[in-house]
């Protein structure tokens, strides 16, 4: 996996985000060549504050494990509990972004704006 590191990227704000996920799902973003992908990781941690990184560990098996390899940029949306219609869309066969509104940055990377 690539990583993309955002050098005006405020510190404090970083710890202040990590430190309020205790444990949880997240939603992990890419630009797939037929269009937007997303993937379900609960194995999302905190690795580093400076540089700060993080860590998730998507599955091999998973029939999306490809766009990611490949990937040059991901977003990662932490889920609140008022996302919780969103894990059927993104667990396997399911809808994923079909009628989910959603932008793309300036990677070209998915992202909805309604995430943490």
């Amino acid at each position: 996996m690539s990583q993309t590191f955002v050098p005006d990227a405020d510190p404090r704000a970083f710890r202040n985000a990590l430190g309020r996920f205790a444990t949880g799902v997240a939603l992990v973003t890419v630009a797939g060549p037929q269009g937007p992908v997303g993937f379900l990781v609960n194995s999302f941690s905190s690795v580093s504050m400076d540089p700060p990184l993080v860590l998730w560990s998507p599955a091999r098996t998973s029939s999306r494990f490809g766009h990611f390899e490949n990937a040059r940029h991901y977003a990662i949306h932490i889920l609140a509990e008022s996302h919780e219609d969103w894990m059927p869309r993104f667990a396997r066969d399911g809808a994923g972004f079909e009628g989910l509104p959603h932008e793309v940055n300036p990677e070209g990377v998915p992202v909805i704006a309604s995430a943490l």
